[in-house]
């Protein structure tokens, strides 16, 4: 069955599916240290507006870190038509989501937030933060392979491709 690619939902379920990876390493990661989630939502809103607090500091963090993977996930889509033309097999997807993704980790922990948001490079081990942008990448290079990044716009849809998403 051969089905349209469609960019936006590619790009909505990729960004969603690891920005939500994210959150449930880090509650995970959270249970078992003192660390509350709910700071890591903070900062993450303090990166953008350093007087936020409270209750509003969290869910503006949330909104900001869906938005960033979105952002993720939408740069990675037309990084992958434009630069292969839609033209790269499944490993290949995979790697270069993963890359993609330890290197945003790598600027955001070792340049950017350094400068501007210190007290996040110190909130979590590297180990934890690395892991999360790990997950992120295989989950967006895992929705890519099902919803395919294929020549002129198409996508082929294997049974087993089908039956992954129920």
């Amino acid at each position: 069955m051969e089905r349209r690619f469609n960019t936006t939902r590619t790009i909505v379920l990729a960004g969603i599916a690891g920005g939500t990876v994210e959150i449930i390493w880090v509650l995970l990661h959270c249970i078992g240290s003192p660390l509350q989630a709910s700071l890591v939502a903070e900062e993450v809103a303090r990166s953008f507006l350093p007087q936020m607090v409270g209750l509003t500091a969290v869910l503006t963090g949330l909104l900001i870190h869906y938005v960033l993977a979105l952002l993720i996930a939408a740069v990675a889509v037309f990084a992958y038509l434009r630069t292969f033309a839609g033209d790269i097999d499944e490993p290949a997807i995979f790697a270069t989501s993963i890359a993609a993704l330890v290197a945003i980790w790598a600027a955001n922990f070792f340049v950017v937030l350094p400068v501007v948001n210190p007290d996040f490079v110190t909130l979590m081990p590297y180990t934890v933060t690395l892991i999360s942008k790990i997950g992120f990448g295989i989950t967006m290079g895992w929705i890519f392979t099902i919803w395919g990044v294929t020549p002129a716009g198409h996508t082929k849809h294997t049974a087993h491709r089908r039956l992954a998403l129920r």
